[in-house]
């Protein structure tokens, strides 16, 4: 045990070797996830309304203000303005006369087109509403049955789905530099020459990794909290279901320095790797709202497996299944252990 823990403190000196790969493992995930905060999709919209002076303009807003989530936000504020017809910064609608005819008009200014969807089907929305109304008894009754207790902002998913990937990121670079570097440094004689177990040698650089990948995902765990004020029931459940994450990825680290003893190559795989399976496993929503051939791809890959037992912890709901999940991950960490152990006695133990 005394072994270890020098092995293990040494471990943790080697941040010095490679500073700027540590900031960029532990802190982009949540730089990434701080940006596209700011950009994703909100429930509510800010719609600018010319301010009504008929019967059917007031009709209009009231049903803007009715379209929502029976458990969550609205999905439109509607901000009445005196609007004289000026250019239009981003929208407005305004209700016109047309062949004798009120109709609801909507004027755009510089916006995207997903911007423009996005008002053009809340608008409908609010039109569909008083359709239904005049409709009387024949109206279309629509009962909802919401499947979560609250409505969650996306942004809590995104957050979420981005924790494996700042788990893996982390433990797969910071691997892949740090093993590469004996190599080059030839810092490798030392272990090739040292009567040291080489289980206990990668036993000291997996836990250094995964405590790395640990921090990485604590740092993001608090900057989804602070920023949508959700956090996750069972912290030590989190970190359960991260910690296999951080051991595959730490492995393939150790792995792609091992076999490319170069830490530029090696970094790049860990990078390629982490976002690519990332972006094939849930990272924008669950794999199994998508289906077919994306579902399958997914199941591959942690980081689904993941995401899916993440779940109950941010949205009180179970999805998937759990076992089957925990059963892949504890399978990936064991193949993933014996790759590693293999090419460990391949690259250093026989070569000496």
């Amino acid at each position: 045990m005394a072994r270890f823990r020098l092995l293990l403190a040494n471990e943790f000196k080697l941040f010095r070797t490679s500073i700027p790969i540590h900031l960029v493992a532990i802190l982009q995930p949540t730089v990434l996830y701080l940006l596209m905060s700011t950009i994703l999709v909100h429930p509510t919209f800010d719609m600018y309304v010319d301010r009504p002076t008929t019967a059917e303009g007031h009709a209009l807003v009231q049903a803007m203000s009715e379209v929502g989530s029976p458990i969550g936000s609205p999905y439109i504020m509607p901000i009445l303005i005196d609007w004289d017809g000026e250019t239009v910064d981003r929208q407005v609608v305004a209700v016109r006369e047309r062949n004798g005819i009120p109709t609801a008009v909507q004027y755009y200014g510089l916006i995207d087109s997903n911007l423009v969807k996005n008002f053009r089907n809340r608008l409908t929305a609010a039109a569909l509403r008083l359709w239904n109304g005049d409709l009387g008894s024949r109206a279309v009754v629509v009962e909802e049955q919401p499947w979560l207790s609250r409505d969650v902002p996306y942004t809590v998913y995104f957050g979420m789905a981005l924790l494996p990937l700042t788990a893996f990121l982390a433990a797969s670079i910071i691997g892949a530099a740090l093993t590469a570097q004996e190599f080059e440094f030839g810092t490798i004689v030392e272990y090739r020459l040292s009567p040291t177990p080489p289980a206990l040698i990668l036993g000291a650089r997996l836990a250094r990794l995964i405590l790395s990948a640990l921090i990485s995902a604590a740092v993001l765990l608090v900057a989804v909290g602070l920023v949508t004020g959700v956090w996750p029931g069972g912290l030590w459940r989190v970190g359960l279901i991260l910690l296999p994450v951080a051991l595959i990825a730490g492995c393939l680290g150790i792995l792609a320095g091992l076999l490319l003893r170069r830490s530029i190559p090696a970094f790049l795989i860990g990078l390629v790797v982490s976002f690519v399976g990332w972006i094939m496993g849930s990272s924008f929503g669950l794999a199994a709202g998508f289906g077919g051939w994306y579902e399958r791809i997914s199941r591959l890959t942690p980081f689904t497996h993941a995401v899916e037992l993440l779940f109950p912890c941010y949205f009180g709901a179970e999805i998937g299944q759990p076992l089957v999940s925990a059963l892949a991950l504890g399978f990936f960490s064991v193949a993933m252990l014996t790759l590693t152990l293999s090419a460990y006695h391949w690259r250093v133990t026989r070569q000496a």
